[in-house]
């Protein structure tokens, strides 16, 4: 069972993805409410995947996939936004991580964290 943290400043977003991750058999061990909380419960929980937002007060979703890549490189990253364009999907692609579009279905963020595995 993999272990995630889902990094989102939305309190209901956060409650959905548990839920969803849960009903896939993962075990949500942590919540970050923004990047940089984000980073500091990584470093504490060491998470196989981190669930993460794009858009979060202190510290986006993209600064904290770079923060994070320099000192993990191997963990599995998923973006889940409502703000997805070309631009944002390079940058999360050329950081490892996929992207998923809100809403979220949970056929997508199985393909999305399929995608992450390879």
């Amino acid at each position: 069972m993999s272990r995630v943290l889902i990094v989102d400043d939305s309190k209901f977003a956060r409650a959905s993805l548990r839920k969803l991750l849960e009903s896939l058999d993962y075990e949500v061990v942590g919540e970050a409410v923004d990047g940089a909380d984000g980073v500091k419960k990584f470093k504490e929980l060491k998470t196989d995947l981190i669930i993460s937002d794009i858009e979060m007060p202190k510290l986006d979703g993209i600064a904290m996939i770079k923060e994070i890549r320099t000192f993990d490189d191997s963990v599995k990253i998923v973006v889940v936004s409502s703000i997805v364009s070309s631009k944002i999907i390079q940058e999360v692609v050329g950081l490892r991580a996929s992207v998923v579009k809100k809403p979220l279905k949970k056929s997508k963020l199985i393909n999305a964290i399929e995608l992450t595995s390879r």
